[in-house]
């Protein structure tokens, strides 16, 4: 009996033991659930900082370029761990060649990346088109190869996970930032979702207020210039035309048998024609020509300082053209570009497309007297030439 109550006893101030070890362990548990609390609200005080702090910084922005700055670098603070900074790029999208570009970097340059632009269609930036929301890579995405060079991407080998963030300004993805972070601070801002949110709202709408002036004048469709800003322009040019004597040219540029197009395939693919139309008037003209939407299918090209066969160079003392050719040159290259276009149907079946062009100048002495309604009539007048001579040619006085 003795024996029994000892055993017993035994069996008891183990299991008491037992509760309190347990117990203890629960406690200590608590204690580093209860740190790691404290930690991510630290980190979260922390990150709103930056958001408020941010706010305050986009308000005084004054110039676009400045906001960038500010957008990029508010994004790698936000992103980087108490011991690995981040590596963030902010690429911008580019109308004219309808492509995100990169514009600016934290802890990140040019020189690091494999590419510098991407399309909608490409590897990551696609997964944008349905979401259009922030998106999420860990380290098994191999996201960071997608966009350093092999010898960064080694170097910076504690920075394996992505967060793609877009920017979307009146429905429209108008930039990109990746960040490229360490694993803890991916595990905290994917659980955190409000925070990265709050920020890309804040970025976008300052990005907006920043662009307003840009979106303003251009033709929503095409992404070239609206009627309304090539009128201004224009007159612009000849009045600089007047005091300088310098010619100015003009090209106007329409689809032929466009009614056709949106008859047999649909409008839809009548946007896309525009589009791509658009694009290549505009990636084939000079940084200081303008191209406009002038309406419906027509588009008009101003060419400053610039006659019908060569392009003024005032800076050259020898008197030899830096480039040649000039308002003839440059509308014949564009309906050739034009022309080989390749642009397909919904199911495959190619569609040609041509275009009529008519030129319209004004030069010194004999155009001294030429206004900007002038000069429009006359490059309506020469199209109108061109489709009576059969369309897709070019036309001029």
């Amino acid at each position: 009996m003795v024996s029994f109550g000892i055993n017993a006893l035994m069996v008891a101030a183990i299991l008491i033991a037992a509760i309190f070890i347990i117990q203890e362990a629960r406690v200590i548990m608590l204690k580093r659930k209860l740190g790691e609390a404290v930690i991510d609200i630290e980190k979260r005080n922390i990150q709103l900082s930056y958001i408020t702090k941010t706010a305050q910084s986009l308000t005084g922005a004054l110039n676009k370029q400045k906001l960038l700055r500010i957008i990029i670098e508010t994004i790698g603070d936000v992103t980087k761990s108490e011991t690995t900074s981040s590596l963030c790029a902010l690429y911008l999208m580019d109308y004219g060649i309808n492509m995100f570009v990169y514009t600016t970097g934290y802890n990140l340059d040019i020189t690091m990346l494999n590419r510098s632009s991407f399309r909608l269609d490409d590897e990551p930036f696609k997964v944008l088109k349905k979401s259009r929301d922030i998106t999420y890579f860990d380290e098994k995405s191999d996201i960071k190869n997608l966009f350093l060079k092999g010898a960064k991407a080694r170097l910076y080998k504690d920075l394996d996970c992505g967060i793609l963030m877009p920017l979307i300004v009146e429905n429209e993805i108008m930039g990109v930032v990746i960040s490229f972070l360490a694993k803890s601070t991916y595990a905290f801002l994917k659980k955190d979702l409000y925070l990265l949110r709050a920020l890309a709202n804040q970025d976008s709408i300052a990005l907006g207020s920043a662009v307003q002036s840009e979106l303003a004048v251009l033709d929503r469709l095409t992404k070239v210039y609206n009627h309304a800003y090539f009128e201004s322009r224009l007159q612009q040019e000849i009045s600089r035309a007047n005091r300088y004597k310098y010619p100015v040219s003009l090209l106007m540029i329409d689809i032929d048998h466009f009614k056709r197009v949106n008859d047999n395939y649909g409008h839809q693919q009548g946007d896309r024609m525009l589009q791509k139309v658009a694009q290549i008037i505009r990636t084939n003209i000079r940084s200081v020509d303008l191209c406009a939407r002038y309406g419906g299918e027509e588009f008009a090209v101003i060419l400053p300082e610039t006659d019908l066969t060569a392009y003024s160079d005032r800076d050259n003392l020898s008197g030899e053209n830096s480039e040649l050719g000039g308002a003839l040159a440059k509308a014949r290259w564009l309906r050739e570009q034009i022309e080989k276009m390749d642009m397909r149907s919904s199911d495959g079946h190619p569609i040609k497309i041509t275009v009529s062009i008519g030129v319209g100048i004004k030069q010194f002495p004999e155009g001294e007297n030429i206004a900007k309604d002038d000069l429009i009539r006359e490059a309506d007048q020469q199209l109108y030439r061109a489709k009576q001579e059969g369309r897709n040619c070019v036309c001029h006085p």
